[in-house]
């Protein structure tokens, strides 16, 4: 009798085993579920695509850690998963540093996004230290564009910016940039374009003490 018990005992022992394995087993096929993964954006590079793939089932922490990413939405369905990711608004692009600068001051590495998305990005930034925008240039950044048609921002000793304009000209814009600045630009900049006054630069540094100088 205690025979039996003992065989019996080591029977269901190895019963429990096995289960216990198989639903390892099961859990572990669960976990590795292959998902047929569609993206709705274009803009993200095949490399960045793949490293989200890679962590689909935590994918939420996962894109939480890119300050680039205005928002996402993961929908699943079955076997399929789609993937829509909406970029923040890019500022301009540093070629030197190969960074791209958002209007809410977040930075990202070009690794992230393909090269049409880079290319569709048309300020360069050629700080050798990538620009962050201060309170001034955002507040004014729009009016100075819509003048100048811009084509290259430096931030100069981290305090001010000069900017080069579509004719190849700079304009050395002062620490502090304000309406009266924009408006006194916006009213005389005919004048200065139709008298060739300036070709290679204009200086507003000292604007603030009622100085320009121009070349």
């Amino acid at each position: 009798m205690r025979l039996n018990l003992k065989s019996l005992s080591l029977s269901l022992l190895a019963l429990a085993i096995i289960l216990l394995g198989c639903f390892h087993i099961y859990s572990e096929l669960v976990n590795k579920k292959s998902y047929l993964i569609k993206f709705n954006d274009d803009n993200l590079s095949s490399s960045f695509k793949l490293d989200i793939t890679q962590n689909i089932n935590d994918i939420n922490n996962f894109l939480e850690n890119y300050n680039f990413i205005k928002k996402y939405i993961v929908k699943k369905e079955y076997s399929d998963i789609e993937i829509t990711i909406s970029i923040k608004k890019p500022f301009a692009k540093n070629n030197l540093n190969q960074e791209i600068i958002f209007y809410d001051n977040s930075i990202a590495s070009f690794v992230f996004f393909n090269q049409s998305f880079i290319d569709g990005i048309n300020l360069v930034d050629t700080s050798q230290n990538t620009l962050q925008i201060n309170n001034y240039l955002k507040e004014s950044f729009d009016d100075l564009n819509q003048i100048f048609d811009i084509n290259q921002i430096e931030f100069i000793d981290e305090r001010r910016y000069d900017l080069i304009i579509k004719n190849n000209s700079k304009i050395m814009l002062p620490k502090i940039i304000d309406k009266k600045l924009t408006q006194f630009i916006e009213k005389n900049i005919n004048l200065f374009k139709n008298d060739n006054v300036y070709r290679e630069y204009l200086d507003f540094r000292n604007f603030n003490y009622k100085t320009i100088r121009m070349k």
